[in-house]
């Protein structure tokens, strides 16, 4: 599943694993939510984004923190 997932896309795992819970296929249907949101009538919905990418933060130390003292 990951191999298909992640095919042509720059997928750079930090935390020396895969972490599987982000996926895209373990995210809920956009679709599906909306149409909850209007049946519902959770809330009105304004406009709509289309990411180009993610950052997801996990338990690797930030960057910054590993350089040394002088170095920018």
């Amino acid at each position: 599943m990951l191999k298909v997932e992640t095919e042509g896309l720059d997928i750079r795992f930090r935390a020396g694993g895969v972490d599987a819970s982000e996926l895209s296929s373990r995210y809920k249907n956009a679709d599906n939510v909306v149409a909850q949101i209007k049946s519902y009538d959770l809330a009105e919905i304004e406009d709509y984004i289309d990411p180009y990418g993610c950052i997801m933060a996990g338990d690797v130390p930030p960057f910054w923190q590993n350089r040394k003292k002088g170095r920018r």
